[in-house]
């Protein structure tokens, strides 16, 4: 009597094969949406250039922004009541210049 991997042996990818060509998106091939409310901005910090695009959404009823500089990985910014400003609150958001963090707190203050 042969085992339950015999299957496997002769090629076929077993029982899950035929339910991956039904799903709406395989391989997590998902369509992406780009938000009308996406911005742009060119800012020349301490002599160096910066490209950065934001995208504003709500959290907890809180306005929160995603923010990447340069093409990077998206930041998360959100107002700290303790210094009064907006600023990034991921794990990565120590890799951000102070200043360019200041400019954007500005920058994104000016436009709401």
């Amino acid at each position: 009597m042969s085992g339950r991997g015999d299957n496997n042996k002769q090629g076929t990818s077993g029982r899950g094969a035929s339910h991956q060509a039904r799903e709406a998106f395989p391989n997590n091939d998902k369509p992406q949406h780009k938000p009308a409310n996406r911005k742009t901005y060119a800012l020349l910090v301490d002599d160096a250039p910066y490209e950065v695009i934001v995208e504003p959404f709500t959290f907890n009823g809180e306005q929160r922004f995603y923010v990447s500089v340069n093409g990077s990985e998206e930041h998360v910014f959100t107002w700290d009541s303790e210094i009064k400003r907006l600023t990034a609150i991921d794990q990565d958001a120590s890799t951000l210049p102070d200043a360019l963090e200041q400019e954007l707190s500005n920058r994104l203050q000016a436009d709401l």
